[in-house]
């Protein structure tokens, strides 16, 4: 079936992203349950940021020691100490990051597990709702961007905090005036701060955004290449393409702009302050206020601080980029905390019966705009199978989606089972996922503890009598770099995980649609075996799926037109009846044998 073109400016929803008082309690919450390591942690870095602050005092005494003419032996001390002191401050910075990298990343390995696990569950209508993009986007560049920040610039941001306090009590400890002139860059600092706080939350998350917009837009020209190509809108999607990526470039050099000015804004601070902390250390040693050494130190202290200061306000653009990013995955966790959609329950092993399936007064459109269903009511008896019949469009596969577990109507119920206990439900569409891996592990996805005599026996059933021609059997290594499989082989595949999972209901959506001449038989023969004893729905690619169910169900426009058993139809001489004999002729004429 060619998908139908779908217009590139549709409004997408975006998934929730957190604010920032939820983002930084959740980020409370999971440290909380480490806090005895953060705190061995920061007070290692604190240790060596003190063991090395020691270097300027050091430094100021052995220029006094030379300009009073002191004993040689005297310098070979402080200079012994001074050495001592580095290396103690280095090997405490060194295992303080280590500790601090650890823990964090502990953390994020933490989120970044609760974001797939909530990704993957979040029904399709959501996901569809909001582009794929988005999704693809926060599990890969968001996590990205968090986990640099957290093993990059956190240790050094905390360092440089550490080195920023205790140098500014050094410059106090030696003379407040001293203190006082070094602070005369903290209104620059202060401003260029909260310029770029003010603006760079609110641009990068722009950028996130419009690259999202961007990689949407790619993925629905990929997914809908034969339409575009069919109807010849490529120049079409192209502008459009071009136009997002425009946006979202701009977009990047206004957060090029702010990064410019920020950093201009630091260098501007760090020499008025520099030279004031000279000019007044000048003064006193002038009026016999402090010793050289004293000033000297001073200098050093200040000058040390241009590190630490420009590495805390300079990371202020990582830091805003992991922000957002957080928010962004705190904004996906807090979905699974949501009520599930039916059908999302637990998988129960084995099949222990087959239950009813009562679909009432369901109607359903997509984006909240565009109807799919009316009003559609049915029923099938436990063990029974009924065949979904109608032109494309109908609203075929949005009911047997619905009947699936995928996706919520947007009025009426759908129950599978009891509805204090939904039947687990297995959909096998004709687009089936072909996993890289072994064949083994593709069977397993349905049934992790199957043995491999379980594996064979499902594959054979499914009609599969192409994997004892494997070289590796099910070991042969499938997907991307492996062995390849046709679109029949892996129909094969996909019924064979029906049959591992064993189901009590079974949803076929044209399950053997891609199939060819030559192994549309034997999947005919394995829909037979893996619907027998199931409650079972077939959206009917081809009539004679039809003819075989217990119960048919016409959809036109969304709307049932017609209900009953083939041979009741066929005597009503409908739509069924009128579909059934196209199909005739068509078989006759060698034309496609299926149902428009």
């Amino acid at each position: 079936m060619t998908p139908t073109p779908q217009p590139t400016d549709t409004p997408v929803t975006t998934l929730p992203v957190a604010d920032a008082r939820r983002t930084r309690a959740e980020i409370l919450r999971r440290l909380r349950t480490l806090r005895r390591r953060l705190g061995a942690a920061l007070l290692t870095l604190l240790g060596g940021t003190a063991a090395t602050l020691a270097t300027p005092p050091l430094l100021g005494g052995i220029v006094d020691t030379v300009a009073d003419g002191a004993a040689k032996s005297h310098v070979l001390v402080l200079g012994i100490a001074l050495a001592a002191a580095t290396a103690v401050g280095a090997a405490l910075a060194c295992a303080g990051g280590r500790m601090l990298v650890a823990l964090v990343q502990e953390v994020l390995a933490g989120l970044r597990e609760d974001v797939f696990e909530t990704a993957v569950h979040l029904p399709v209508n959501t996901l569809e709702s909001s582009g794929s993009s988005d999704v693809v986007s926060r599990v890969t560049r968001d996590v990205e961007a968090v986990s640099e920040a957290a093993s990059d610039v956190l240790p050094e941001v905390t360092n440089a905090g550490f080195t920023i306090g205790l140098s500014l009590v050094g410059l106090a400890v030696l003379d407040v005036r001293l203190a006082l002139a070094g602070l005369v860059c903290l209104p620059v600092h202060a401003y260029a701060t909260r310029q770029f706080l003010h603006r760079s939350h609110r641009v990068y998350g722009d950028i996130r955004r419009l690259e999202s917009a961007r990689g949407q837009a790619v993925i629905e020209a990929v997914r809908g290449a034969e339409s575009i190509v069919a109807y010849r809108t490529q120049a079409h999607h192209l502008d459009d393409l071009a136009e997002r990526s425009v946006h979202a470039v701009e977009r990047q050099r206004d957060g090029v702009k702010l990064r410019n000015r920020f950093t201009g804004l630091l260098n501007a601070a760090e020499f008025l302050g520099l030279a004031a902390v000279l000019v007044t250390g000048f003064a006193l040693f002038r009026s016999g206020a402090v010793t050289l050494g004293a000033a000297t130190a001073a200098a050093l202290y200040f000058h040390r601080l241009f590190g630490p200061v420009g590495a805390l306000l300079g990371s202020l653009d990582d830091i805003q980029r992991a922000t957002v990013g957080l928010s962004r995955l705190v904004g996906i966790t807090d979905l699974g905390g949501r009520p599930a959609h039916p059908g999302s329950g637990a998988r129960r092993p084995g099949r222990p019966g087959s239950p009813d399936i009562d679909v009432k007064g369901v109607s359903y459109a997509y984006d909240g705009t565009r109807p799919a269903l009316r009003e559609v009511s049915l029923h099938a008896p436990a063990g029974t199978s009924l065949a979904l019949v109608g032109a494309s469009g109908s609203g075929k596969s949005t009911l047997a989606r619905l009947i699936a577990g995928i996706g919520t109507p947007d009025r009426g119920s759908v129950t599978v089972g009891s509805p204090d206990a939904p039947a687990f439900r297995y959909l096998v569409t004709q687009e089936v996922h072909l996993f890289g891996g072994t064949l083994a592990d593709n069977l397993r996805l349905a049934r992790p503890g199957a043995t491999d005599d379980q594996l064979r026996h499902a594959l054979r059933e499914a009609g599969a009598d192409w994997e004892p021609a494997l070289a590796d059997g099910l070991d042969t290594v499938l997907g991307p770099g492996g062995t390849p499989l046709d679109d029949g082989s892996v129909q094969h595949l996909a019924l064979a995980r029906v049959l591992l999972a064993d189901p009590p209901v079974v949803v076929l959506d044209e399950a053997t649609a891609e199939s060819g001449p030559r192994t549309r038989a034997l999947l005919q023969g394995a829909l037979a075996r893996v619907t027998a004893g199931r409650t079972s729905v077939v959206v009917a690619h081809r009539l004679e799926q039809a003819r075989l169910a217990d119960r048919v169900l016409v959809l036109r426009d969304g709307v049932v037109a017609e209900s009953g058993t083939h041979d009741e139809l066929l005597a009503a001489g409908g739509a069924y009846a009128a579909l059934w004999a196209a199909y005739h002729r068509a078989r006759r004429g060698g034309g496609p044998a299926v149902s428009p």
